[in-house]
């Protein structure tokens, strides 16, 4: 069911309608909406109250207009103000159906009521509060803090803009951007002033198409006192959970001066201060304390882990690297050193087998003899030839064979014969003296190495002797043993031996490998050397040792990885060793951390809430430590803030809120006194003793607050302090304590939007019959002046109020009380004449000399801003000013006629004129002689 309440007049040309839903599908889907726009209110909480216009609750189908707008928080005072001017626009002349549940019915008119005030601030918050239905009603809005204004960074502000969703879609309304100009403590008074009829003086801040968008940051911002009349109490309910309930005040408790109640003298109960900073939304630091402990606990574990793991890593690894270089060069010494002696035995027996052959006389039986026997004793020597040089070539004198060896094989002697036509020109190098050893494998079918030497005969070395011997005689030094890997390599980089026998077997060339160039190309026998091996993809540790035989060499190769794999494995132990040690450091410095920063963490959030206002906060010290000694003062320290706060609220009810920041800043200045240049400011209610009479005492209270509470908004918007009320009577000063660039100016502009807002109040009262005929048609007078006077403390030692005094301070006075004769709202004096009239209207009025004071003064009607003053009245004030000069000319006919021509231009019965055409016929019939000067002297007060 829907409970549909009165049409409320909203935005000046909408209108508003409250329908309070009982949580029920079946309601919602009865309600078609067939008039206006309808809004979905819906609020959550997170750091404050925030509300939305949101879409229809359990996806229950709606076609008609609605709008949308995102959460906004209910303090941020330029988002609500855009909404309430987009609003303003886009309903215009429309209804404006409000649904929420029940629970939320004072929010949502708490709501509305400040998007009311924010588009049109002349609206006194009584009357919004009276219209919304708030009066006595309590809201779980937040209180927000009064008096202080606060500092805007410049920066640009974007709003998201308003959406309008029907039955064709979404439809982006408005999105506004404006830049905020930084404003200090104090407002900075504007260079210029120009007035719209249908807004107050703010500061004007234009958005990016030009328009303007009106903001108030005076301390005293109407908003504020909206929002001040929300009383914040903090129950706890049965479930532990908090429901922040605040007042609104009744009109007639506005305007008056507030006298300090029981209940703020009265010891509260100490606030229980959260003691997790989860639960606390305004704790917003980046990195926590506790945070920053692990954090850098953690750092110094991960460096100090890390720096043994890299020292102890480093030399781990530089001692295995120098094991490796000397295991390596050893390896390939010893193989070195026995290939050699292989080789050079089989040079011998091959020598002692040519001995054999080449022998004259030795019987042939006994020659095939040995050679059996020498065979026999040699399986892997299997073939050994004899030849000479002709011509560059070689021929074969005399070869024998391991006739055994070759029955076991596929191998015949055509085989040994081609590998010697195969390798011809290598092995012919033995005729020029020089030992000769490479891999025969190529066309065998199994491994083999040959060997030339020279031999001489007759003297000359003209015959080379060949010899093919099976690898096994020397492969069993390089079989694989371990990581390292070992090979022999000719004097061209050709592979003899290898553990690899399908590189023998091809005579594989090896020169690419860097440790082989650098075999071959090194004057030293043995050399050493890291490399990156581009073809395998991997780095490597070589050794070289040359054999001293035919310039081969014997190569020890280990890779890295697998050299260094205990090292790595170490690494990767010491890192699973370290972060099972970070995770046990972690856990021990969170619970230990939590030692340390719960007692501070206590302390931030009480913090907090000192700043919030709650003095009485419910912490101990829990440590014995500095932590605890700072505790202790910290909550001696909240008592002496609460005794302070106590004073300062006693005194702001008696006192301006000004007087007394200025009164904590230096209260022995104020109470001294100084002579500065003020302006005076004196306001009175014409007839109000009549209007008093005819009123009850409940009745003549709210008008008189509603009056007061409207003058009093208008007088501190425009920097003016309140000096005293007396009855019906504001007394205020412009310049003190506090400097006011301006202050004539602002004085006037104040004296006008007064006179303004009085219009207003009377028209209200008229339509809505409130109050007597006589309070509806209730004038005001003004009188300003400015000059030196002396501003302080004045009074006794025990009793005293900050007030004004002095010649100027008088003639202030004499001026307001002269306007009754006059006819007149407001009047002044020369000094304020001169710095307003660039934007004020004014009309000379007369030449007077007050009661008290010798010197004659000339008084000026403040009209209004030259904006909103007609023509009519422009030329009245024209003729009026003609006539007055006559007047003083002794003119009196023509100042007669002059002052009837300005009545008439008026259109309105103007006493000035009167009062001016009653002298001159005086003095038409008793002339005041040639000396007269002009001045009247005023017999009265």
């Amino acid at each position: 069911m829907l409970e549909i309440s009165a049409e409320i007049p909203f935005l000046r040309t909408s209108k508003l309608t409250f329908l309070v839903w009982d949580e029920t599908p079946d309601s919602l889907e009865t309600w078609a909406g067939e008039e206006g726009i309808t809004i979905f209110f819906q609020t959550r909480r997170a750091k404050e109250l925030e509300f939305r216009f949101g879409s229809p609750p359990w996806g229950i189908p709606f076609s008609n207009d609605r709008f949308e707008y995102p959460y906004v928080s209910i303090h941020n005072i330029s988002s609500n103000k855009y909404l309430a001017k987009a609003l303003a626009s886009a309903s215009e002349g429309k209804n404006l159906n409000v649904i929420f549940p029940k629970p939320l019915e004072v929010e949502v008119r708490s709501v509305f009521a400040r998007l009311e005030y924010l588009f049109d601030d002349r609206i006194s918050p009584d009357r919004i509060t009276h219209k919304f239905g708030l009066t006595g009603k309590t809201s779980s809005m937040p209180e927000m803090t009064n008096g202080k204004s606060k500092e805007i960074e410049t920066k640009s502000l974007s709003f998201p803009p308003l959406e309008l969703v029907g039955s064709s879609g979404k439809l982006k309304l408005r999105q506004l951007e404006f830049s905020a100009v930084g404003i200090s403590e104090r407002n900075i008074p504007n260079e210029s002033h120009s007035p719209d009829p249908n807004s107050s003086n703010e500061t004007v801040l234009a958005d990016a198409h030009g328009e303007g968008i009106e903001t108030d940051l005076d301390p005293n911002h109407p908003y504020d006192l909206i929002e001040s009349s929300f009383a914040a109490n903090d129950e706890e309910d049965t479930n532990g959970k908090t429901n922040h309930t605040t007042a609104i005040i009744s009109a007639d408790t506005i305007g008056k001066v507030p006298e300090p109640n029981d209940s703020e003298t009265k010891e509260s109960l100490p606030i229980e201060v959260a003691t997790d900073p989860s639960l606390e939304p305004s704790v917003n630091t980046k990195f926590s304390l506790q945070l920053k402990m692990m954090g850098v606990i953690s750092l110094l574990f991960v460096l100090s882990v890390a720096s043994i793991i890299i020292f102890a890593s480093f030399y781990f690894k530089r001692s295995i690297e120098l094991q490796l270089r000397d295991n390596n060069i050893r390896i390939a010494e010893i193989i070195g050193s026995k290939v050699r002696s292989d080789i050079l035995g089989v040079v011998e027996k091959g020598r002692q087998i040519a001995i054999t052959l080449t022998t004259q006389g030795l019987p042939e039986e006994d020659r095939k003899l040995l050679l059996k026997t020498f065979f026999q004793n040699d399986k892997e020597f299997i073939y050994l030839g004899i030849f000479e040089r002709r011509e560059n070539t070689l021929v074969m004198k005399r070869e024998v064979f391991n006739e055994e060896e070759l029955k076991k094989s596929a191998v015949t002697e055509d085989d040994f014969h081609a590998v010697v036509n195969r390798n011809r020109d290598a092995l012919a190098e033995a005729f020029n003296g020089q030992t000769v050893l490479l891999n025969s494998s190529p066309g065998f079918v199994e491994p083999s190495f040959a060997i030339a030497i020279p031999t001489a005969e007759n003297g000359e070395l003209d015959n080379a002797l060949v010899i093919i011997v099976k690898l096994e005689k020397i492969i069993g030094a390089f079989s694989k043993k371990g990581i390292e890997t070992t090979f022999m390599v000719n004097g061209q980089g050709t592979v003899l031996a290898h553990p690899k026998e399908d590189l023998v077997l091809a005579a594989t060339d090896l020169t690419n490998m860097p440790i082989v160039k650098a075999m071959l190309t090194s004057a030293p026998s043995t050399g050493q050397m890291s490399y990156l091996d581009e073809e395998l993809g991997s780095s490597y540790l070589g050794s070289f040792q040359k054999i001293g035989f035919a310039d081969a060499g014997v190569i020890t190769i280990v890779s890295e990885e697998k050299a260094f794999g205990d090292v790595y494995k170490s690494q990767r132990t010491n890192l699973y060793i370290a972060g099972i040690g970070l995770c046990s450091a972690l856990i021990f410095v969170f619970f230990f951390s939590k030692t340390i920063t719960k007692p501070v963490l206590q302390l931030l959030t009480a913090t907090l809430e000192i700043a919030k206002g709650n003095f009485k906060i419910g912490i101990k010290p829990t440590t014995q430590d500095e932590v605890g000694l700072l505790t202790k003062y910290f909550i001696d320290m909240g008592q002496g803030l609460e005794e302070r706060e106590k004073v300062k609220n006693i005194l702001g009810s008696m006192i301006d809120p000004v007087v007394v920041q200025e009164a904590m800043v230096d209260l022995a200045a104020l109470k001294r006194g100084s002579e500065t240049h003020i302006t005076a400011f004196f306001s009175d209610v014409a007839s109000f003793s009549t209007i008093s009479e005819q009123l009850k005492s409940a009745d003549l209270a709210a008008l008189l607050n509603e009056y007061l509470s409207a003058m009093t908004l208008l007088l501190k918007k425009h920097e003016g302090v309140l000096d005293k009320y007396i009855g019906d009577a504001i007394v205020g000063i412009f310049n003190a304590p506090v400097p006011v660039l301006d202050h004539e100016l602002k004085a006037a502009r104040a004296s006008v939007d007064m006179v303004m807002k009085l219009q207003e109040l009377r028209d209200y009262w008229t339509t809505n019959n409130l109050y007597s005929k006589e309070a509806q048609v209730m004038d005001a007078r003004i009188g300003l002046n400015s000059g030196p006077a002396k501003v302080g403390f004045m009074g006794t030692d025990a009793l005293a109020s900050y007030t004004m005094m002095g010649d100027t301070v008088n003639l202030a006075a004499r001026l307001e009380a002269a306007g009754k004769d006059y006819g007149v709202n407001i009047l002044i004096t020369d000094p304020i004449q001169e710095k307003i009239q660039g934007e004020m209207v004014t009309r000379y009025v007369d030449l007077v000399r007050v009661k008290g004071k010798n010197e004659p003064v000339r008084i000026h009607e403040l009209i209004g801003y030259q904006s909103y003053v007609t023509d009519n009245a422009l030329n009245a004030a024209r003729l009026y000013e003609e006539g007055f000069k006559e007047y003083l000319n002794q003119n009196w006919m023509k100042a007669i006629q002059l002052f009837k021509e300005s009545e008439a231009s008026k259109g309105s019965k103007d006493k000035s004129s009167r009062m001016l055409i009653e002298r001159c016929e005086e003095y038409n019939l008793n002339s005041p002689g040639s000396d007269w000067d002009g001045v009247f002297t005023r017999t009265h007060k």
